[in-house]
């Protein structure tokens, strides 16, 4: 049971207690609670209050320094400790032991490094982390609680928060080390700001003079976000001056109320520490002392009573639905977010973001602005997407929507099917409107000479392609469709007439055709149009018919717009014909030349790099669990990663010693570091590969190999089936027998790799390659074999089959994805374009691309 004291002296009941606490976490408060948490709360966890920690810390510096490593620490008796530890001058055992704590640390734990190792040996918990930890955790997620501001050392708090990913895939944290205060922010989602710094990074402070102020730094920091916040403080006495004299109480001296309120909770009957008591006076009314069983027990109370409670769904339950709402404003019937590519999702709004300067937005915020943008709804207290969401990033949109297509034909023939979600049937139709049979070059007469140009202006193609995406009618069960009529037109049809306000301002013809106004937007699918327009590739304002109308004019071409009476759009673009001169534009139509590079680029890379020092080498004895952290390099004693401090020190308890996180881009300042960059993700991009064994591929053996090849089928070839801008099922034998007999031989497909920078950027680097085997269509004939079969192979080689060979390689690899997660479930922000590195550059007649 836990009783809260109230202003006017008498003590309320745990409901009652509860009826106070729980407002300031709801979701309907304006204000979002800040928790200060001490070592109080982490006691339920295994790690030992400061009484316990001058017990165990002296036991070990006397088997250390009096027993010289004789005996073990635990070997240690009371009688011999105690004793010792009083014949010190500087013991104090007029105070308690727990008050002693910082003169142990100051006169014992010396040098620097031997205080680090102690500290953090003794700060690691020794059972599962508390409810109350995994309550705070689960708060942070749902947006009730923001920052956590803490006394300890400990790792439990980051360890609760990383148990939550991807759910809650990273954290802030401050003042890590001295003066450490970049990652600290107002509005932040989810961020620890370490009081005392942290023994990791030699930043922890212990001694009577280090806690006696807080860093000036850090305290202008913190209080314009205590002064505006209700401050819960749990598992904290408040002993330490910097605490609650330097920060609170100087505050409160200095005309700071403190208005939304500190609620300050002490643990059984004990009493306010004399610290807290001055603070107590200082604030009258706005100071609130709440007695409670523990840290796990109020915390598990408050979950209790806050069950259902979430920000982020409860600011988006005034948006549900009423059934009036555009058709991409919608919640997707019994829709779920496991239907979306939040990968793509990702990528797509750090575009987003980044062209409207926006915050750049992250795993940890990605759903929290989903939801500002209107892409997820509650509906029923459930989390759903909106069907402009599942059109976008669904996963899988013919599923349910199988009219949802782009349908393209070629004289009404010649059928492809472009399916998948809008961001992907975008990508795949701007490669198809770019293909020779589509958009062919034409030789243009002008006089004695002639100039080589499109058939029609790209930006025109690309226009009504997205118009066609955007602005359709996804409520009607009709595709939409691309007819070419080659030498003379390409048709772009749709379901969706104009809007009634729109078509007021139109002048239509008796046929429905009609010629665009500037400035007129009729957007149908605001939120289509919304993410669309933020990764650029659309204006709000209304000129794409407008620009189609002049582009093609400037082609020597033309372009009409119609509505028929069934509510169908029409747009129809013709070109110059072949044999026509070409007039002057008034624009600049320099031939493009595109360039495509070998190289898978990244789309987003973890901000950081992990180095936990250890021990020893790492083996299956000393670290069973080590297959948890992931992908790992390890150098010398030193293991290097993409996963957090927190998965990695747990991975490895029994050989960890330091952890330290580094900024990647600290480190690709160096040649050697940048090395240990490349290596992670080459290695990650190898344990991506692993994922196409049953494809037959295999990674080559050897030390230093760095290259896949496809195997056969049980000594037989192998094809496999993938689609392309041209064509879908596609049949490719990537393992193709060359001999029969005992001297058979195959002809397998493969690819060399590497992670390798380029400008500011870093990508995978793809090169083809054959890997010629012997009859089981598996094992690599001799080298010598090889070189020779390899020099013959070579002369069939042209760059219409290096074309088609990167298109396989992107293909297979994407699986028809847009993107690459190859960091999976430790590295959550390690993605990849699936398709290779893109460059469009002007050219000249003479300076083509090869």
């Amino acid at each position: 049971m836990f009783l809260f004291y109230s202003p006017s002296g008498r003590f309320m009941r745990k409901s009652e207690t509860i009826q106070q606490l729980g407002p300031i976490f709801r979701a309907t408060n304006a204000a979002r609670p800040v928790l200060l948490l001490g070592a109080g709360a982490s006691f339920s966890s295994g790690v030992p209050l400061a009484d316990e920690s001058v017990r165990r810390l002296a036991k070990t510096v006397y088997a250390d320094r009096v027993m010289h490593g004789s005996v073990p620490s635990y070997r240690v008796k009371a009688s011999e400790w105690e004793r010792w530890l009083a014949e010190h001058h500087w013991f104090r055992p007029d105070l308690d032991l727990a008050e002693n704590f910082p003169l142990v640390v100051e006169h014992l734990l010396r040098p620097q490094e031997y205080r680090r190792d102690q500290l953090l040996r003794l700060m690691q918990p020794t059972k599962s982390l508390g409810d109350g930890y995994l309550a705070v955790a689960d708060f942070v997620r749902r947006g009730l609680v923001r920052t956590t501001l803490t006394t300890n050392f400990d790792p439990c708090l980051p360890m609760a928060l990383d148990s939550l990913r991807p759910h809650l895939p990273s954290h802030s944290e401050v003042n890590r080390t001295s003066g450490d205060l970049a990652e600290f922010d107002l509005y932040s989602r989810s961020q620890i700001v370490w009081l005392h710094g942290k023994a990791e990074g030699y930043s922890d402070k212990n001694l009577i003079e280090e806690v006696a102020e807080i860093d000036p730094a850090l305290k202008s920091r913190l209080l314009p976000l205590l002064e505006d916040s209700p401050l819960v403080v749990i598992g904290y006495r408040g002993a330490e001056p910097s605490i609650t004299r330097d920060l609170l109480l100087s505050a409160a001296n200095d005309g700071r109320s403190f208005r939304k309120g500190i609620y300050w909770c002490v643990r059984g009957e004990e009493d306010l520490h004399p610290n807290v008591q001055e603070l107590q006076e200082a604030l009258k009314g706005n100071f609130f002392p709440i007695r409670i069983d523990g840290f796990d027990e109020v915390m598990a109370e408050l979950a209790e009573a806050l069950e259902g409670e979430d920000l982020y769904v409860t600011r988006e339950s005034a948006q549900t639905p009423t059934g009036g709402e555009p058709f991409d404003e919608r919640p997707l019937p019994d829709g779920d977010i496991s239907e979306v590519d939040l990968d793509l999702a990702l990528v797509t709004l750090q575009e987003y973001c980044a062209n409207l300067n926006r915050q750049v937005v992250t795993r940890e915020t990605l759903l929290p602005l989903m939801r500002e943008l209107g892409l997820l709804l509650s509906v029923d207290g459930k989390e759903v997407p909106t069907n402009g969401c599942f059109l976008l990033f669904g996963k899988n949109p013919r599923a349910r929507y199988p009219h949802a297509v782009t349908r393209t034909t070629i004289a009404d023939k010649r059928r492809t099917v472009f399916e998948g979600n809008l961001l992907s049937q975008r990508r795949e139709l701007l490669d198809w409107i770019a293909l020779e049979g589509i958009n062919p070059t034409l030789r243009v007469k002008r006089g004695s000479l002639h100039e080589e140009k499109s058939a029609y202006a790209n930006r025109a193609l690309v226009e009504l392609m997205i118009n066609l995406l955007v602005h359709r009618d996804y409520e009607r069960k009709e595709p939409a469709v691309i007819n070419v009529e080659p030498g003379e037109a390409i048709e772009f049809r749709n379901p969706g007439k104009l809007s009634d306000d729109l078509a007021k301002k139109i002048t239509f013809d008796d046929a429905g055709r009609f010629h665009p106004i500037k400035n007129g937007t009729d957007a149908r699918n605001r939120s289509l149009c919304d993410i669309f327009l933020g990764i650029r590739a659309m204006e709000w304002k209304g000129t794409g018919l407008p620009d189609v109308e002049e582009l093609a004019e400037a082609s020597g071409g033309d372009a009409s717009f119609r509505v028929s009476t069934t509510g169908n759009f029409t747009a129809r673009i013709t070109r110059l014909p072949a044999t026509a001169g070409s007039d002057d534009v008034a624009r600049d139509d320099r031939p493009i030349g595109t360039y495509v590079f070998n190289i898978l680029p990244a789309l987003t890379l973890p901000q950081s790099v992990t180095r936990l020092k250890i021990s020893e080498r790492p083996n299956e004895k000393s670290c069973p669990e080590a297959y948890a952290a992931g992908v790992v390099i390890i150098r010398d004693r030193e293991i290097w990663s993409f996963s957090s401090p927190g998965l990695l020190k747990a991975a490895f308890a029994p050989i960890a010693l330091e952890c330290t996180e580094f900024a990647r881009s600290d480190l690709e300042e160096s040649d050697d570091q940048r090395r240990i960059i490349s290596w992670l993700i080459r290695r990650h991009f190898e344990q991506h590969l692993n994922t196409f064994s049953e494809q037959g591929l295999v990674l080559e053996g050897g030390r230093g190999s760095r290259r896949a090849y496809f195997a056969g089928v049980d000594g037989k070839p192998r094809a496999l089936k993938y689609d392309s801008p041209k064509r879908r099922n596609i049949r490719r034998e990537v393992v193709k027998q060359r001999a029969e007999g005992e001297r058979a031989w195959f002809e397998n497909e493969g690819f060399g790799y590497g992670a390798t920078p380029f400008d500011d950027k870093w990508g995978i680097r793809i090169k083809p390659f054959y890997m010629f085997t012997g009859k089981d269509a598996l094992t690599p004939l001799p080298s010598f074999a090889r070189g020779a079969k390899a020099t013959r192979r070579m002369k069939f080689d042209r760059n219409k089959n290096v074309e088609d060979d990167l298109t396989f390689w992107s293909r297979f690899l994407g699986q028809g994805r847009q993107t690459l997660n190859i960091g999976q479930e430790t590295c959550d922000e390690l993605i990849f374009d699936s398709a290779f590195l893109t460059v469009d550059l002007l050219t000249t007649s003479e300076d083509k691309p090869a």
